[in-house]
């Protein structure tokens, strides 16, 4: 955008990008539109890095809005619209990116709707994740098959009539509205004696009623530019490039917000008493709090006592205790042994020199628990272990911090959840029908143990099998023959595990012969459906002797987990 200087980065894409919108106006090659897939990756990348700026720029305002709430209040209010809106509109985009591709490439809509209802229903960091990496292996530019289509990208965004624009969902005419709504959202945010070039820049940036130079002689309508008889590869690579417009635009408008606060140069208006302590100490260890005042002078420490304040004269009644304090550079440091377990409470009195010579006395209050040592240790999932499966296990000793907590594991293995982050495990076991988690902490520098818990271990319950989408009762030929795949699934489970059938017996009667087959795999083979469509309505057919095995991460079967049998289904054709 122009409200912004280009980096060497984005300005090669630029080039790249004109360059290779070129090309295609000479109708050369594929290889050609694969170049698309580099721009249209430098652009994703371009658009996460500007995403991690902004949030730097959102907790920084955040901080200022701590710091003086009277002040910043409206413009962080105003942050959070500019916020809301771009992500709304990065939203649209990629969904319409995503529906563009689907339907070009001829995706099964249901499964590919699933997938992304997975990111959405996600309900913790590692599902989402995962679900995320199955979404962009489906959607991936790379992975798309029809970059060269440019039949379907056109009908869905412009219509069969490029003099009169289609509208509705998934269109050029739908993106141009909501980028111009986008627009004036941001713009009516700035005051244009203050942000003019911002605003400029929005209007050069998302003027889609413009007509945009195609060649030395022609122009066409910003719709039909940029996705009428365009390959698909250029017309995702062009709504990746909307995208970067779009989180520039937050970016412009976001920095100017913040400068308006002029959050870097907070004026005091009143000095106060701080403290900066733990709130938890364990028994037997030291109780360690910085006392101080905000805005004091290096060149004068002030006097820290500690004892019971009278607010109304800010003096210390009674014993005066002013040797637990020591002060270095403004800070006084109260250190005291927490003997004995339950809640403390302290108080005293800061005092500092004024210019005048009289000292100004400023009181303060705190409160700490003591208690002994303690770890929580909990199954993120459930109260057990469960052989063959990857258990999440959250660790954490209160008031010590989760990079100086260690823990293992007998009768299995203990690994930290670097996607779930510090605290989280991942515990595997195998054998036996218990494990102990045993866990230490490092306090002020030594080593200590924490103490040892005790989990059951246990069998992942079997699957229950389905065929054509029932488990059992009444089903037609038609429906079986369209579904033929034993599939085994959890009931009642809170992980999330696949198994797959390896074998299994089929019988069904012909006539007033009982035949029985046995099937390796888990489909019904092709002649064996073709004698069950001929079955008479009320028909049996039996599906015995099911057995399944579990699968990893990697669809491969799971090792040290033996094949589980399932169920048997009895279906009555229809």
């Amino acid at each position: 955008m122009a409200g912004g200087k280009e980096t060497p980065r984005q300005k090669m894409i630029g080039m790249m990008y004109l360059v290779l919108t070129a090309l295609l106006a000479l109708n050369v090659s594929k290889e050609i539109l694969n170049s698309f897939i580099l721009i249209n990756d430098s652009l994703i990348v371009t658009n996460k890095n500007f995403a991690n700026k902004n949030g730097s720029q959102y907790d920084a305002f955040k901080v200022a809005l701590l710091n003086d709430q009277k002040k910043v209040q409206k413009w962080y209010d105003m942050a959070i619209e500019v916020q809301n809106s771009t992500e709304s509109m990065v939203a649209h985009i990629e969904e319409l990116k995503q529906y563009l591709i689907m339907r070009t490439d001829k995706l099964d809509s249901t499964e590919t709707n699933l997938l992304l209802a997975k990111v959405a229903n996600a309900s913790n960091v590692i599902d989402r994740e995962a679900a995320q990496l199955l979404v962009d292996s489906v959607f991936g530019l790379k992975n798309v098959n029809s970059k060269d289509n440019y039949d379907i990208p056109t009908n869905i965004m412009i219509g069969g009539d490029e003099g009169k624009l289609k509208e509705g969902p998934h269109t050029a005419f739908e993106l141009a509205a909501k980028l111009t709504e986008f627009k004036k959202g941001l713009i009516a945010k700035l005051d244009p004696a203050k942000g003019q070039s911002i605003i400029d820049a929005l209007n050069l940036n998302f003027n889609t009623d413009t007509l945009l130079r195609i060649s030395a002689s022609e122009k066409q309508s910003w719709h039909l530019a940029n996705f009428y008889h365009i390959p698909l590869a250029a017309v995702i690579t062009n709504l990746t490039k909307i995208q970067t417009d779009v989180r520039n635009a937050e970016s412009d408008v976001v920095k100017y917000l913040f400068r308006e606060v002029d959050a870097s140069d907070f004026k005091f208006d009143t000095l106060a008493a701080k403290i900066i302590a733990p709130n938890l100490v364990f028994q037997g260890d030291d109780y360690v709090a910085e006392i101080f005042v905000a805005a004091f002078s290096t060149t004068q420490n002030p006097q820290v006592q500690i004892g019971r304040v009278d607010t109304s004269k800010n003096q210390i009644v009674g014993p005066i205790d002013s040797t637990s304090v020591k002060v270095d550079r403004g800070v006084g440091t109260y250190t005291v042994k927490a003997s004995a377990e339950g809640l403390k409470e302290y108080s005293g009195v800061i005092q500092v020199k004024a210019p005048s010579g009289q000292y100004l006395r400023y009181p303060f209050k705190g409160e700490y628990m003591v208690m002994k040592s303690g770890v929580v240790v909990s199954p993120t999932k459930m109260n057990v272990l469960y052989r063959g499966v990857k258990n999440p296990v959250s660790i954490s000793v209160p008031g010590v911090a989760p990079e100086n907590v260690k823990a293992s594991l007998t009768g299995g293995t203990l690994s930290p959840d670097s996607k779930a982050g510090k605290g989280n495990f991942i515990a595997e076991v195998k054998g036996g029908s218990e494990a102990i988690v045993k866990v230490s902490a490092e306090i002020d520098g030594k080593v200590r143990p924490m103490g040892e818990f005790k989990f059951r271990v246990k069998d992942v319950p079997p699957p229950v099998a389905t065929i054509a989408g029932v488990e059992e009762g009444l089903v037609s030929p038609a429906r079986l023959a369209a579904a033929p795949t034993v599939i085994p699934k959890m009931k009642n489970f809170d992980f999330e595990l696949f198994f797959q059938v390896t074998k299994f017996d089929l019988v069904f009667q012909v006539g007033t012969d009982l035949i029985t087959k046995q099937v390796s795999g888990s489909r019904i083979p092709d002649n064996d459906l073709d004698q069950i469509k001929r079955l008479k309505a009320g028909s049996r057919v039996y599906i015995e002797n099911i057995k399944a095995v579990m699968l990893d991460e990697n669809n491969r079967p799971a090792s040290g987990v033996t094949p589980v049998a399932l169920s048997p289904v009895s279906l009555k054709m229809q």
